[in-house]
C-alpha cells in the first residue's frame, strides 16, 4: 500500500511539474507596438497559427506611429515592447535614437523574399506592407451635391467642402504628407502647405490625433473628403461605408508600414521570429486578402482588381512619390509645432 501511495504521490508530483512547465511555456509573450483599429484586428487573426506553433502569446499596444516610437525612445533603458511598428519618418527617428536591434537574416529568413524598397536602415528595419497614400471621398455626398470625384490634393482646402474635410495632426504621417502635397509635393513645401490650411482654418472642425480615430470618423460619415491609405478606405467600403479611394493627379505616396526589433526588449529572440512570420507568405497573403494591402514578400501576388482600386503594384512603383525619412524627419518636429501653434491662435 505504501509503495502504491508512493507511486501515486510521484505521479502527482510529476504531473504538477509538467503543468508548471507547460504554464511557464504558455506564458511566453511578445509585445508589438502597433496601431489598433482594423490593422490590429487582421494581425491578431493572421498570427494565431504562429502563436499555437510557438506556444507564445502575441500582445499589442495601440498608438500612432509617432506614439509608438516616442514611447520606445522614452523606455530605451528598459523597453516594454519587443517589436515597434511605424512608418518611414518614425523609423528614421528610432534609428537616430539607437532603439533598434539589427534583424538577423538567419532567423528572419523571409528577408530574402522582400522587395528591395522595403528593406530599411541597413538591416535594422523592414516594411510589413506597402500602401498608397491618397484621398478618400464620400460617394453619397458627392453624388447628392452633383460633384465629380476629387482629382487634386488642393481640394482639401476647397471651400465648397467647408466643415466636411477631415484633417489629422501632423504627428500622424497622413496629416504630415497632406501638408506636403498641399504645399507642392516636396519635403521643403510643408510651410507652404501649412499656410494653405491656415487660410482654411475656419472650415476645420477638429484635427484628429490618431489614424485610428480618423478611420473611425470616416466610417461614421463625419467627412466628405480626407487622406488615408488605400487599404483602409477599401476595407471601410467593404464594411458598407460609402467611401472611395483616389490617387490625385499630382501623385500618390508610396508608404511602408515599418517594423523593427526593440533593442534590449523583453523577448528579442521571439521578436525576430514574429517579424519573420509577418513577412511569411502565410501572413502576407492574409494581409492582401483581409486588409487589402500590397505585400512586401515578392512571392505573394496582388489581384488586378486591388491594383485598379489604388493598391501599389510591387512590380512597378515608378508612378508613386517615394518617402525618404532621412529628408523629411529633420524638420518634422519644428514644422509640426509651427502648425499646432498657428491652429491654436
Amino acid at each position: 500500500m505504501a509503495y502504491r501511495l508512493g507511486l501515486t504521490g510521484l505521479a502527482l508530483l510529476v504531473g504538477a511539474a509538467l503543468t508548471t512547465v507547460q504554464t511557464a511555456m504558455a506564458q511566453e509573450k511578445v509585445v508589438i507596438a502597433s496601431f489598433g483599429s482594423l490593422w490590429q484586428e487582421v494581425l491578431e487573426t493572421a498570427l494565431e497559427p504562429f502563436e499555437k506553433e510557438n506556444n507564445v502569446e502575441v500582445r499589442f499596444t495601440a498608438g500612432s506611429s509617432s506614439d509608438n516610437v516616442t514611447r520606445a525612445i522614452a523606455a530605451k533603458a528598459n523597453p516594454d515592447v519587443d517589436v515597434v511598428m511605424g512608418e518611414e519618418m518614425t523609423f528614421t527617428q528610432g534609428m537616430a535614437a539607437g532603439i533598434f536591434e539589427k534583424l538577423d537574416p538567419a532567423v528572419v529568413t523571409n528577408l530574402a523574399k522582400v522587395a528591395p524598397q522595403a528593406k530599411l536602415g541597413d538591416g535594422y528595419g523592414v516594411g510589413t506592407i506597402m500602401q498608397s497614400i491618397g484621398m478618400f471621398y464620400n460617394t453619397q455626398a458627392y453624388e447628392k451635391a452633383g460633384w465629380a470625384a476629387p482629382t487634386s490634393w488642393q481640394e482639401l482646402v476647397d471651400r465648397k467642402l467647408c466643415h466636411r474635410v477631415g484633417y489629422m495632426h501632423p504627428n500622424v504621417s497622413f496629416g504630415y504628407y497632406a501638408l506636403m502635397m498641399l504645399g507642392g509635393g516636396k519635403p521643403q513645401d510643408i510651410p507652404a502647405g501649412i499656410e494653405k490650411v491656415l487660410a482654411f482654418k475656419d472650415c476645420i472642425e477638429t484635427v484628429d490625433p490618431s489614424g485610428a480615430k480618423h478611420v473611425e470618423r470616416a466610417q461614421l460619415g463625419d467627412f466628405d473628403l480626407g487622406v488615408l491609405a488605400h487599404q483602409l478606405v477599401i476595407s471601410l467600403a467593404d464594411r458598407g461605408a460609402p467611401l472611395k479611394f483616389v490617387i490625385p493627379q499630382e501623385g500618390g505616396l508610396l508608404q511602408f508600414t515599418t517594423m523593427a526589433v526593440a533593442k534590449n526588449g523583453p523577448n528579442p529572440a521571439m521578436a525576430q521570429k514574429v517579424i519573420n512570420e509577418l513577412l511569411s507568405e502565410r501572413v502576407q497573403s492574409m494581409l492582401v486578402e483581409k486588409f487589402k494591402a500590397s505585400p512586401v514578400n515578392t512571392d505573394v501576388s496582388v489581384p488586378d482588381a486591388l491594383i485598379a482600386a489604388g493598391a501599389p503594384n510591387p512590380k512597378d512603383v515608378s508612378s508613386f512619390i517615394l518617402i525618404d525619412g532621412n529628408v523629411l524627419q529633420p524638420n518634422r518636429e519644428k514644422w509640426t509645432q509651427q502648425f499646432v501653434r498657428a491652429m491654436a491662435e
